[in-house]
C-alpha cells in the first residue's frame, strides 16, 4: 500500500510540473510608445512574449482584454484591433506583439491595468490552448497648461502700481497648489510679498495674483517681469517653469495721453504747482539780473 501510495504521489508531482511547465509563456517587457498620453492622444504598446515551452507554438493569438481594465474603461484599438496574431514562436525564443491604442477622450488621469490572455497551438498538435498572461498598465496624465498675462495696459514712471498678473489653465488637467512668486526685476521695486499662493486651477479656469510694485522714475520704456509658477500636476508630478512678462512703461505724459492717467490726479497737480513756482522763481531772478544790468549801464 506505501509503495503505490508513493507511486501515485510521484504521479501526481509529474503531472503537476507538467501543467506548470506547459503554462510557461511569460510576458518579459512591457513598452509603450509614448511612456504616458493625455486623453484621447494614440500610444504603441509592445509586449514581448517569451516561450519557455518545450515546445514550438504556432498561431499564437495575444488579446488584451479592454473590457476589463481597471479602475475603468480608459482605452480602445486604434485603427486596429485588441488581437496580434504571432505565426511561431521557438521554443526558448521570444516574439514581440504590437497594439495601437487611444486613450478615450473623457478618461481621467491614472493608471490603469489590462489583463492579457493568449491562444496558442503546440507543434504537431491540433487542439489549442489558452493561458492567462497576467496584466499590463499604461497610464494616462491630463496635463495642465498654465499661460500668463498681465492685465495693466501698461505702468507708469514714477508711480506706484498694482500690478494684476492673469493665470490661465489652458491644459487638459488641473493644476494643484499653485504657487506664483515675482522675482526682482529692473525698473521696479517691490512694495508687497513677492510671493502668492493661488491653489487649484481647474482645466480651462483662470485665478490671478496682485503684486503691489513702484515703478521708479528712471526705468526703461518697457520692463520685464520674470515669474516662477509651481504647481502639481494630476500624478503629482511637480512642475515649475519661469516665465517672462514684457509690459510697456509710460512717462506721465505718455500717460495722461493714452488716457491711463487722470491730468487732474492729485501727483499731476502737485507736479504743476512746482513747475509753476520753479518758473516763477527762474522768471524773478531773470528780471532782477535785467534789471542789475540797466542799472549798471546808467
Amino acid at each position: 500500500f506505501k509503495m503505490k501510495l508513493k507511486t501515485l504521489t510521484l504521479i501526481v508531482a509529474l503531472l503537476l510540473v507538467q501543467i506548470c511547465f506547459a503554462s510557461a509563456l511569460t510576458i518579459t517587457s512591457v513598452t509603450s510608445v509614448p511612456n504616458e498620453v493625455q486623453p484621447g492622444e494614440k500610444l504603441t504598446m509592445n509586449l514581448n512574449i517569451e516561450n519557455d515551452l518545450s515546445q514550438d507554438i504556432e498561431n499564437a493569438i495575444i488579446s488584451l482584454d479592454l473590457s476589463k481594465m481597471t479602475p475603468l474603461l480608459a482605452f480602445a484599438p486604434y485603427q486596429s484591433s485588441n488581437e496580434y496574431m504571432i505565426e511561431e514562436i521557438a521554443e526558448g525564443d521570444h516574439e514581440k506583439a504590437s497594439f495601437d491604442l487611444i486613450a478615450l477622450s473623457d478618461a481621467v488621469s491614472g493608471t490603469y491595468t489590462i489583463p492579457v490572455q493568449i491562444s496558442y497551438r503546440l507543434a504537431n498538435e491540433t487542439n489549442r490552448s489558452s493561458q492567462s498572461l497576467g496584466v499590463v498598465s499604461l497610464t494616462i496624465n491630463a496635463k495642465p497648461k498654465i499661460e500668463i498675462s498681465s492685465e495693466n495696459v501698461g505702468l507708469v514712471k514714477g508711480t506706484k502700481e498694482k500690478l494684476t498678473i492673469k493665470i490661465v489653465n489652458s491644459g487638459m488637467g488641473e493644476s494643484k497648489f499653485l504657487n506664483i512668486r515675482l522675482n526682482q526685476a529692473s525698473g521696479i521695486k517691490l512694495v508687497s510679498s513677492d510671493n502668492i499662493y493661488i491653489g487649484n486651477i481647474d482645466s480651462n479656469d483662470f485665478d490671478s495674483a496682485e503684486f503691489n510694485i513702484f515703478v521708479n522714475a528712471n526705468s526703461p520704456s518697457s520692463i520685464n517681469l520674470p515669474l516662477e509658477i509651481t504647481y502639481t500636476d494630476s500624478m503629482n508630478n511637480q512642475i515649475v517653469e519661469t516665465k517672462i512678462i514684457t509690459i510697456k512703461n509710460y512717462s506721465q505724459q505718455e500717460a495722461v495721453a493714452l488716457g491711463l492717467m487722470n491730468k487732474n490726479s492729485p501727483f499731476l497737480i502737485i507736479l504743476s504747482i512746482i513747475g509753476i513756482v520753479c518758473a516763477y522763481f527762474i522768471y524773478r531772478k531773470i528780471k532782477k539780473r535785467n534789471k542789475n544790468k540797466r542799472d549798471s549801464l546808467q
